[in-house]
Formats: C-alpha cells, structure tokens, sequence
C-alpha cells in the first residue's frame, strides 16, 4: 500500500510542477501579447504624426508660407493669429483615430501644430550661407510638432519645452525674398 501511496504521490506532485509550468508560460504569453498590442499602438501613432507632419509641410511649401492660405487647406483648424501676413499658429484636432475634428474638442486625443514665423533671410540661413554673401529680403519658417494629449485635461497652445507628449517634431523654411 505504501508503494501505490508514494505512486500517486509523486504523480499529483508531477501534475502540480505541470500546472505551474504553464501557468507561468500563460503569464509569460500574455505579457508579450500586452507589449505587442502596446507597440503596435505606438507604431499606429507615430505613422499618422509622421503623415500629418508631411501634410502640414507640403501644404507650408505648397502656399511659400503664407499663413492664411495654409489655414484655408484645413477648414477645421484653429488659427491663432499674431500677425495676418506671416506670423501665426495654426492647430489641428484628431479623435482616437486621427479623424480631424471640428470646433468641439471633448474628444481629441491628438494634436498638430504649425508655427510660423517671418524672419530676415540672412537671419534664417546664418549657417547655411556663404559668410561674405548676403540674402535680401525674408524667409518664412514653421515649426512642426504632433502631439499626444490623451492624458491632458488641457490642450497646447505652445508646443512644450520639455518634448513631454510630443509624437513628431520638424522643421520647414522657405526663402520669400522681398514681400
């Protein structure tokens, strides 16, 4: 009797080293299926910032700069004007799925911000340009950022120095000459 006893023993001890075995593989799996949806997520994201921030540069080499034309391109954008001619912010919404949204902003979750300045032309290329060269008139540029505000009960007005929440970031100029 002590022999079958010790059998059965050692048989439900295997079946318990078993059950843990795959318990821990389960929880190993899941963890990995959890980190892949994760990053997939952020994929997604990083993706449609990376297009967005395209749309906005074509559309600022598309119009030379011109603040109000670049607005017209996006009917559902804010603009936020400091100057009409050149200077200004010109801001779009995304739900969830980066759908534009119009003026009620309760369900953005993604943010694009276009911040255009115009500024001397030798200003603007003082690296770029031969030292004893001189540019005449202006340059427009903007500065692109893409911007995750999901967890912000407040949105930007200003992209944030410190890079929190930015997806996607660029720069984009264009030499106007004497406008």
């Amino acid at each position: 009797m002590n022999s079958s006893h010790s059998k059965t023993s050692l048989f439900l001890m295997e079946i318990i080293i078993a059950i843990l075995f795959f318990s821990l593989a389960s929880a190993v799996c899941l963890r990995l299926f959890a980190a892949a949806h994760i990053m997939s997520d952020q994929d997604k994201n990083l993706n449609n910032a990376i297009l967005w921030s395209q749309n906005l540069s074509e559309s600022f080499y598309g119009s030379g700069g011109h603040l109000l034309k670049i607005k017209n391109l996006y009917p559902t954008a804010y603009l936020s004007r400091e100057d009409a001619e050149s200077d200004g912010t010109i801001i779009l919404f995304f739900d969830q799925d980066w759908y534009p949204i119009d003026s009620s902003l309760s369900g953005a979750a993604y943010e694009a911000m276009l911040i255009i300045r115009k500024d001397l032309a030798d200003n603007v290329y003082a690296d770029v340009k031969d030292k004893e060269a001189s540019l005449k008139g202006n340059a427009i540029t903007g500065k692109i950022a893409i911007l995750d505000i999901r967890n912000r009960s407040e949105k930007y007005m200003e992209i944030p120095e410190d890079g929190s929440d930015v997806l996607f970031e660029n720069t984009v100029d264009v030499y106007v000459g004497e406008y």
